[in-house]
């Protein structure tokens, strides 16, 4: 292979494109200090992949652009390109005969890699010059620090030299790789124990609920097998209870049937007595026609006299019969609803009955109609006189017998009148209370409607609350149980990050060391305040600012004194602990802002002063003020460019990014790694998963009694809404009795109205009739005082046919006055008849008929009171004789018991109303028993129908359903006691988890699975141990042959380069008993020297020793080609020569391009480039003749 040629421009003081071309062999590169020529080296080390601005000896990579003189600009990128030869295809991936790897950059910070001008990762070059042995860490770039490394190191630190060399850099790097795995295993491994013990922790209190849980399960299934078996048991034997109810109800009901029988009976016995009480008034009628008839024959016999007894009896007997006649029509009047109910059905008897009184009403007629044909006869015989007596007596035995009839109607007309004004009025008050009754019932149900309705609404609202609170209840547990999950992996969080930050993750292993001993040795720890990572603060916004500002001082140890610092210096030097900044507060200077600076802030993006923005104790005002104090932060790169022009060289400023613009002109940025700052970020977090942790717990808190509070709302309102469905039940069956009394008021309203309005139509009827009773009273008593004038006026006359005449009016009295009453009885059979087929308008005809009776009857009698008061005066005069007084007495005393008999029916008709009212009284108690029953069915079925309603809320069972766990041999009492045993069990369980037995299953699941992955890490590392152990072997077995092979080199080379002496390489295991640890030490003994070891040789004899162990080196591992940095510049004339002889003879298989300014190894070079500076600060490659270099070299110039 073969190192074509290197390409710059504006890599540092290659300001133009520069080009170096390289020859096999030896290439010299010369020019005096300062010139640039070990920017050469520096630009093939930059292309090989350095990212350490140190290395490149600067304090950012923006460093290696050119960066301007007095007369040139800077530039804004610089750019190395280096060409290798591939035409034995050294590079195999890349089908081109030569390769060129570029590497380009901005000052924006962007960076750009191109192979052959296309663009690539860095990653893609580093790996293809790996590949082929070259790369900045190993021997292809060879500088005064490698050879310093050599001779000044420590043994230990030697050891990595030959590792190098040896080529377990590789495996050392897996090394470290596989113990970074196999500490990151451990770490999982205690991570995972950690959160095994804290599910273990879970664990155990989640299986007593589990078993809490599986115990209530249990016994809610019994709970659930007893309450549905006594559903059913309630279910079937329901029947058997209606069917009790129900016979009870049967006989209370026969009971109020046989009452009723009983009424219908007695209101049989009241229609029969009645119609006895008619034919008395009857009686009473014929009665009172005899003693009128007795009346008449005394008169016959006895002349005036007896006229005047007969007229004196007659009125009296007139003002009974008009009396009896009122009391019959009012009697009638009484009858006319009964009759008036009755009539239909009679009709047909009563037209036959009126046909049979018709008939013998044509009988009597024709009977009359020939009595007064031979009445006529006699008269036309008999003198005017006669006639006119016979007349007089004729007319007046009518209008008497009209008188008395008419009496008689007036009487029962005024009695029915009274009666029916009585009823009414019952009726009427009795109306009053039912309206009052049914009005109160009316509002009573109104109100119990509403209040059911009530009911029922609030039984669906507590039923939705509690289907709420239900639902609500189970959301507060997931929560809860979310809440619980996100503290666990907030106390994860937490745990990692503070892990992190007790371990001090990504500080020097210096500083993590001695925190470390410090935690351990409490007078170390009293030495130390702290690192500044853990002494500052600032916002999340700034914190990549401030990280930015103090660099690498994050990472520096504060102590109080100076002492105290001396002596973390000397612990440090006595345990190798490394090197470590302190800042001692006492002895520091701050560094304060400046007047610029407090002008600065006032810029645009000027946020404020770097100390300014972080929050400590004023304690560490000198460390702070030192580090930050003359610092400002501003938003971002373009306005703090802005205010470093402005303010030249005045501070430092740095951006929320995290640039930086230095107060010498120096600018560095560029992408950053996301997530900001390491240190300040990680106590942020810690504070910050805290802070998390005490917000989750105190919600989980306000959960947990969120949800006790819903569970007590709950069991409050189940509670409400078993009171509801009790009331609800009450009220169903208020209201249902209510219901039943409403219709029966209706209905009794609704019959007393009927009952009423009969009343009055039989009263408006009997008023009328009344009326006429009056008027016809009043032309008959007007007729008889006319009449007895005549009469008064015949007396005198006698006549020979007088006793023919007095037989033929009494027998066509009789006649006449059995044809007025067929006329009466004709009347009123049709009358009933009519009031049957017709209205009211029957009615009210027969009631005018009655009054004008009971009206005539009425003023009879008072005219025949005065008549009877004359009559008196003048029988006075005509006494009777004691047989004529002692028949009419008997005639009177047979009407006397009529009345009686009358008088007892009426007390008869009495005694059976009040039967029938204690009748009805037992009715009305037997059907509340009945309504009794009813509700007792309705509570059976309500009852039923509320544990239905249990089972299917509480179970999701029908009885089809619930049939399946039906129990053939189950006792209801011991199933009772077995229910409510259970459910004093459950509720000695308490509270339940009802997700405790998933939850115990889910978490001893998640418990196994960590266990299994427990394994498997353990597992891991047991695997990862095993081959790092193997690795370790493979390292010392490689390192052991590569360093007895390079020790053979040494020795070899040592005696060639010395002339003599010997020298080897021993391993040092002083300070390490590890053999992939131990120290590498040098002994050499140099031609007439005592062996010692290498520390206590000159310092051209080190050199040299040290460049014998580079050439044992290549010896091993051979390089394509090597850049070496004045590595002989240390060694004298005759060693230099030397060196440039074994160069020569190295060169054959390396290609070697050496940075030197001694003359032996220029005049061994093959090829040589002169770098000079003409242009101050511009570097720039000539071309020398030798002649020309060896003249120059023979001066001093050349330094």
């Amino acid at each position: 292979m073969n190192f074509k040629k290197v390409e710059l421009n504006g890599f540092k003081s290659f300001a133009d494109k520069t080009e170096i071309k390289f020859d096999n062999g030896v290439t010299c590169i010369v020019g005096p200090n300062g010139c640039g020529k070990s920017n050469v080296a520096d630009a093939i080390r930059w292309v090989f992949g350095e990212q350490s601005a140190k290395t490149m000896r600067g304090s950012s990579m923006q460093d290696v652009i050119f960066g301007g003189t007095q007369q040139r600009k800077s530039q804004s990128f610089c750019e190395v390109t280096l060409t290798f030869d591939n035409s034995t295809k050294m590079f195999p991936d890349l089908e081109y005969d030569e390769v060129a790897f570029t590497r380009r950059l901005f000052r924006s910070g962007e960076s750009e890699y191109l192979i052959n001008k296309q663009p690539c990762r860095m990653k893609d070059i580093v790996d293809r010059l790996h590949a082929v042995g070259l790369g900045k860490e190993g021997y292809s770039i060879i500088g005064q620090g490698k050879i310093e490394q050599i001779m000044n190191a420590k043994p230990e630190d030697r050891r990595s030299i030959f590792e190098e060399a040896t080529g377990i850099i590789v495996f050392k790097s897996r090394r470290q790789d596989i113990e970074r795995r196999l500490a990151n295993s451990y770490n999982n491994l205690n991570i995972f124990l950690q959160r095994m013990g804290e599910v273990e922790h879970m664990l155990t209190p989640l299986a007593r609920q589990a078993e809490k849980t599986k115990k209530y399960r249990e016994l809610y299934g019994q709970l659930k097998q007893g309450e549905i078996n006594l559903y059913i048991y309630k279910h079937d034997n329901a029947a058997d209870a209606r069917a009790q109810v129900n016979a009870v109800t049967a006989r209370v009901q026969g009971q109020i049937d046989e009452a009723r029988a009983r009424i219908e009976a007695l209101d049989r016995r009241y229609e029969e007595d009645r119609k006895r009480l008619s034919e008395s008034d009857e009686l009473l009628q014929e009665l009172g026609d005899k003693i009128l008839q007795y009346t008449v024959d005394m008169q016959k016999k006895e002349g005036d006299v007896n006229l005047i007894r007969e007229r004196i009896a007659f009125l009296k007997q007139q003002g009974e019969a008009d009396a009896a006649d009122a009391e019959a029509a009012r009697g009638r009047l009484a009858a006319i609803a009964e009759e008036s109910a009755a009539a239909l059905s009679s009709a047909e008897e009563l037209e036959k009955k009126i046909a049979a009184s018709q008939r013998e009403s044509a009988t009597l007629s024709e009977e009359i109609k020939e009595l007064n044909q031979k009445l006529s006869e006699y008269e036309a015989l008999s003198d005017a006189s006669q006639r006119s007596v016979i007349d007089t007596i004729e007319n007046l035995s009518e209008i008497r017998q009209n008188i008395g009839t008419l009496s008689a109607q007036k009487e029962a007309v005024e009695e029915r009148i009274s009666e029916l004004f009585a009823a009414a009025e019952k009726l009427r008050a009795e109306r009053a209370e039912d309206e009052k009754s049914l009005a109160e019932c009316e509002d009573w149900y109104k109100e119990v409607v509403e209040y059911v309705s009530r009911e029922k609404e609030l039984r669906g609202e507590k039923e939705e609350k509690i289907a709420a609170l239900n639902a609500e209840a189970d959301k507060v547990s997931e929560e809860i149980f979310q809440c619980n999950a996100r503290i666990s992996a907030l106390e994860d969080r937490k745990r990692f990050y503070q892990n992190v930050k007790d371990d001090f993750e990504g500080y020097k292993f210096s500083v993590k060391k001695l925190m470390s001993d410090a935690r351990k040795d409490a007078s170390l720890s009293s030495l130390i305040r702290g690192v500044i990572a853990d002494i500052v603060k600032t916002d999340e916004k700034y914190e990549v600012a401030i990280e930015t500002a103090f660099g690498g001082a994050m990472q520096n140890v504060v102590t109080a004194t100076s002492d105290d610092a001396r002596k973390l210096i000397e612990y440090l030097k006595r345990t190798r602990g490394g090197q470590v900044t302190f800042l001692p507060v006492q002895s520091l200077k701050p560094r304060y802002e400046t007047e610029y600076t407090r002008r600065a802030l006032k810029e645009k993006g000027a946020i404020g002063l770097a100390n300014e923005l972080v929050r400590y104790d004023k304690y560490y005002d000198n460390v702070i003020y030192n580090l930050i104090g003359n610092t400002l932060i501003a938003d971002n790169i373009a306005n703090a460019t802005d205010i470093a022009k402005k303010y030249p060289h005045a501070f430092r400023i740095v951006t929320l990014d995290g640039d930086v613009i230095s107060t010498g002109g120096s600018m560095t940025g560029g992408s950053r790694r996301e997530g900001g700052g390491n240190f300040l970020a990680n106590e942020r977090r810690i504070e910050q998963a805290q802070a998390d942790i005490a917000a989750a717990a105190k919600e989980r808190e306000s959960l947990t009694a969120r949800r006790a509070k819903l569970e007590a709302e709950k069991e409050n309102a189940a509670k409400q809404l078993e009171q509801l469905r009790e009331s609800f039940q009450e009220a169903r069956s208020r209201a249902a009795a209510l219901s039943e009394k409403r219709e029966t008021l209706k209905t009794k309203l609704e019959e007393s109205a009927k009952q009423l309005r009969t009343h009055e139509d039989s009263l408006a009827v009997l008023n009328e009739r009344r009326k006429g009773i009056d008027t016809a009273f009043s032309t008959s008593s007007q007729g008889e005082e006319e009449i007895a004038r005549r009469k008064s006026d015949a007396e005198g006359e006698s006549g020979r046919r007088k006793e023919e005449h007095d037989k033929i009016r009494s027998e066509l009295g009789e006649r006449n006055l059995r044809m007025n009453a067929l006329q009466v009885y004709i009347a009123q059979y049709r009358a009933g008849m009519e009031s049957s087929r017709a209205d009211a308008a029957r009615l009210a005809r027969e009631k005018e008929e009655l009054e004008k009776r009971i009206s005539d009857a009425q003023e009879n009698r008072e005219n025949i009171a005065a008549t009877v008061a004359d009559l008196e005066e003048m029988a006075e005069k005509a006494a009777l004789t004691p047989e004529q007084r002692e028949e009419l007495n008997a005639l009177r005393a047979k009407k006397d018991a009529v009345t009686r008999e009358k008088e007892t029916l009426n007390a008869g008709l009495e005694g059976i109303m009040g039967q029938t009212r204690e009748l009805n009284d037992r009715i009305e108690q037997l059907s509340e028993q009945r309504h009794a029953q009813e509700i007792e069915l309705t509570r059976i079925d309500t009852e039923l129908e509320n544990l239905q309603a249990r089972i299917e809320e509480e179970y999701q069972e029908t009885y089809e359903t619930c049939l399946q766990y039906k129990e053939e041999d189950f006792d209801p009492a011991e199933g009772q006691r077995a229910v409510n045993r259970l459910k004093r069990e459950i509720n000695a369980l308490g509270a339940i988890n009802h997700n405790a037995l998933e939850e115990y299953e889910a978490l001893n699941e998640q418990y196994q699975e960590m266990t299994a992955q427990r394994d498997d890490v353990q597992k891991g590392i047991d695997d990862t141990t095993a081959a790092l152990e193997e690795l370790k072997g493979e390292m010392q077995k490689q390192f052991d042959e590569g360093f007895n092979q390079i020790n053979e080199n040494f020795k070899k080379l040592f005696k060639e380069l010395f002339g003599g002496g010997r020298a080897e390489l021993q391993m040092d295991y002083s300070e390490c008993d590890d053999p992939l640890s131990a120290g590498v030490e040098i002994v050499a003994c140099p031609p007439g020297k005592k062996l010692t070891k290498i520390s206590l040789l000159s310092g051209g004899e080190r050199a040299l020793t040290a460049i014998a162990i580079l050439f044992a080196i290549l010896m091993l591992r051979p390089m394509p080609f090597c850049v070496l940095d004045e590595i002989e510049a240390a060694l004298d004339e005759a060693n230099v020569d030397k060196f440039a002889q074994f160069l020569k003879k190295f060169a054959k298989e390396t290609q070697f391009i050496v940075i030197t300014h001694r003359k032996p190894t220029m005049e061994k070079a093959d090829c040589l480039f002169g770098v000079t500076m003409e242009e101050k600060g511009v570097s720039k490659i000539v071309s020398v003749k030798l002649s020309e270099v060896e003249s120059r070299l023979g001066g001093d110039t050349v330094a």
